[in-house]
């Protein structure tokens, strides 16, 4: 990712709910990740401009560590890039 915030550095130290919103060309994606303390699971929650989300559960916080690490890299290797700092929701979900 050549510009806005390396998300590497913020990507998983966080139980609150984020939003990283990533750009390429005219394609845009939001990734957000949360902790959910009903089912004590970690999400990822992928939602694309045509409208379809795809959601990612883990129960453990190394697979869901693990799981961001293999995404960054997938959407760095793709000419993804962040836009703007990561949104930390410390009152829940605002969407």
């Amino acid at each position: 990712m050549q510009a806005g915030t390396d998300a590497r550095n913020h990507f998983h130290y966080n139980r609150n709910p984020v939003i990283y919103i990533f750009e390429r060309d005219s394609e845009s994606l939001r990734l957000e990740t949360r902790y959910s303390t009903d089912s004590k699971t970690y999400e990822i929650i992928w939602r694309r401009a045509d409208g379809t989300t795809t959601r990612e559960s883990f129960t453990g916080e190394t697979s869901f560590r693990t799981r961001l690490d293999e995404i960054y890299s997938d959407l760095e290797e793709k000419e993804w890039r962040t836009i703007g700092p990561p949104h930390l929701l410390a009152d829940g979900w605002k969407i």
